[in-house]
């Protein structure tokens, strides 16, 4: 069993004031003109296939919408790219490429853009490599006072603008620095596990939540399931999308349930006991080569020998003063790392 089309097409009509139960005079299907490109002519309109299983309408609709003679689409998805890896668009609005925008900063770069990518196949992985091998991406994040001076809000792209990982990426970062990220491809959405506390404010409490293996729960965010009334408490705390409306760019916040639940939450807690389980299967020659290995995996660059001895100093004071095991000084500071500026901000 498959949907189908009908067939013959239901007729359209004018909706007086968009009241669908007043009916104006009947209309033809067309292409909206304000998004027909100036001097072209939109495809006509197919008739009803012979078997009566299709309009057509739709394909002429997908076709249109992917055609290299529509250059819209092209222009609003590089867009929706480039804000993906700079933190904002060339287009500032992403949603609204009309005169109600705020206007293309780089016209001319959007339009290479587009074009190259229609050219080179609509091929998303081809676009994302382009955009990080460029020496805009690559720019360092460090400042000058003389550039902060000609360009306050870095529109030029002198520099690459610091910003905090969204909410799949601080929880998949965690995941894959402990080794326990599952990056199984495809299949239905999973449910990782969800505190009682918020399980317990649902209509029927205790229900309304799947539940799912440990290798599961460890796959990627982007296989978690969404619930609009149930949301992931580490996602929802990072200024995931919004689920209620469209959410064209997500505004990035800093309140202080973000700290504590990186520090408190079960989750957390778990993703330092699994690093640190890691550093002494991986690094058993002693605390100090756990420590670099800390460091390499949370921060991606070698260690300092002044933060190699000051990370030192401080799990023997968690020993010393706090009387905690081995074991569980070495989570402390694992839970310290995932907590660090440099593992949750990318410059």
């Amino acid at each position: 069993m498959c949907v189908q089309e009908a067939g013959k097409g239901r007729p359209t009509y004018v909706l007086i004031r968009g009241n669908p139960g007043s009916e104006g005079e009947q209309v033809q299907p067309a292409f909206p003109a304000v998004l027909t490109t100036k001097g072209s002519t939109p495809p006509a309109l197919p008739k009803a296939s012979a078997n009566g299983e299709s309009t057509g309408k739709r394909r002429v609709l997908a076709e249109w919408l992917a055609s290299d003679k529509n250059p819209r689409t092209a222009r609003v998805m590089v867009n929706r790219v480039w804000q993906y890896h700079f933190g904002r668009g060339l287009n500032v609005s992403p949603n609204e490429f009309g005169n109600l925008g705020e206007g293309v900063t780089h016209p001319e770069l959007l339009d290479w853009l587009a074009n190259d990518f229609v050219a080179g196949g609509w091929k998303l992985k081809r676009l994302h490599k382009l955009i990080m091998g460029s020496s805009t991406y690559q720019m360092s994040a460090v400042a000058t006072p003389a550039s902060i001076a000609a360009d306050p809000a870095n529109n030029l792209y002198w520099r690459f603008n610091m910003r905090r990982l969204g909410a799949e990426e601080v929880r998949d970062s965690m995941l894959a620095v402990t080794g326990k990220i599952n990056l199984q491809q495809y299949g239905p959405s999973v449910y990782p596990p969800i505190p009682p506390e918020v399980l317990a404010g649902q209509s029927r409490p205790g229900s309304g939540w799947g539940k799912a293996t440990p290798e599961e729960a460890a796959r990627r965010s982007i296989y978690v399931h969404v619930k609009r009334s149930l949301l992931v408490p580490i996602l929802s705390s990072h200024d995931m999308a919004d689920t209620d409306s469209s959410c064209p760019v997500r505004f990035t916040t800093t309140v202080p349930t973000q700290a504590l639940g990186m520090i408190n939450s079960k989750f957390s807690n778990e993703q330092a006991a699994d690093l640190s389980a890691r550093l002494q299967r991986e690094a058993p020659a002693g605390v100090s080569d756990q420590v670099k290995l800390a460091v390499r995996l949370t921060t991606g660059r070698q260690p300092t020998e002044a933060e190699v001895k000051g990370d030192l100093a401080f799990i023997e004071q968690l020993k010393s003063k706090d009387k905690l095991s081995d074991a569980e000084a070495l989570r402390i500071y694992c839970l310290m790392a995932l907590n660090a500026n440099e593992f949750v901000y990318l410059d």
